[in-house]
């Protein structure tokens, strides 16, 4: 059955006039419908954890109770539901600081650092900052130095490497902080440790550099030199390694001259250019002996004099320099 066109022009003009009358109304009538009222702050969900209250305050108020009491797991617990299932809400760090609190007391490390962390990634300025660093600056080290692996009658392993990460945040949190330069000297202790000399230097070079009038400046040169050392001693042959090596221990005597450990690195110092120069000489007699190429073994020579002229092998190159000369007319 067909409509009427008359019905649908009717129907268009209805809501034209319809139209026309909400945009003539008054701002203020518009506003009067949907009045402004103050907004809860916005929940979470956690299928396993749930709060005991149903509101902040009040759940807030429930963790205070129960820690007053010495129910501290369940406090934390508790303090946990909060921060989860209401994130913006006013007691969240609160909450989340007593959480990470609860968990330090504990000794759970890990655990406790990463609630520590959340305080920071998610609400600055609304705890006690130095605190909290101070406290993540603990629960590091007390990793570095806690055994892995410790069962019965089994001791265990140290696992320095695992303090790396937690070390690494509390820099990024606060690279010009207070713990800045202690945590990057321990993030190249920690490698250290692990034989991982590399990392370690590239960690104790940034504790001297950004920090050099820190506490830890003169442990992190005396650290790098004992890297490039031990660098050196794994590769023999690696000239750019014992390069480096005498580099390290030189810049070390330079910066630090009345350390104590200097009488130490002046031990390596020694060694380390004694080797050089056993390198230099046999270079030089390579040229001589093996390619027989004089003119090649002359500049070797006369560079190892030029360098080395205390060396034990300094008069035998100068006598090898005085016959590879060519006679002048």
């Amino acid at each position: 059955m067909s409509k009427s066109p008359f019905i649908g022009r009717w129907r268009r003009v209805g809501w034209a006039l319809g139209l026309g009358a909400v945009l003539a109304a008054p701002a203020g009538a518009v506003a009067a419908a949907k009045p402004y009222t103050e907004e809860v702050p916005g929940r979470g969900f956690h299928l396993f954890i749930r709060p005991h209250e149903k509101a902040p305050d009040a759940q807030w108020a429930h963790v205070q109770a129960l820690d007053a009491v010495g129910r501290t797991r369940a406090a934390a617990k508790q303090a946990l539901a909060l921060r989860i299932w209401w994130p913006n809400a006013e007691e969240a760090p609160a909450a989340q600081t007593t959480y990470a609190r609860r968990l330090d007391d504990r000794g759970k490390l890990q655990a406790a650092f990463d609630a520590y962390q959340h305080l920071v990634d998610h609400y600055p300025g609304r705890f006690e900052f130095n605190d909290v660093l101070a406290r993540q600056m603990r629960l590091a080290k007390t990793l570095m130095e806690r055994k892995k692996g410790q069962f019965l009658f089994l001791p265990g392993f140290a696992a320095p490497e695992r303090a790396i990460p937690l070390f690494q945040k509390i820099v990024a949190s606060a690279p010009e902080g207070e713990f800045a330069a202690e945590a990057y000297y321990l993030i190249g202790a920690a490698h250290e440790r692990a034989y991982e000399y590399d990392e370690a230097i590239d960690a104790y070079f940034t504790a001297l550099n950004r920090h050099p009038q820190s506490p830890f400046a003169a442990q992190a040169a005396y650290a790098q030199a004992r890297c490039h050392v031990e660098l050196s001693a794994d590769a023999p042959n690696d000239v750019r390694a014992l390069a480096e090596a005498i580099a390290a221990c030189t810049l070390f005597l330079q910066r630090q001259p009345e350390s104590a450990l200097r009488g130490e690195i002046e031990g390596h110092l020694a060694k380390l250019r004694d080797r050089q120069a056993a390198a230099a000489f046999a270079r030089a007699r390579y040229y001589d002996r093996i390619l027989h190429k004089p003119e090649s073994a002359l500049i070797e020579y006369r560079r190892f004099a030029a360098l080395f002229p205390d060396a034990p092998q300094a008069a035998e190159a100068r006598e090898r320099i005085a016959q590879l000369t060519p006679e002048e007319n």
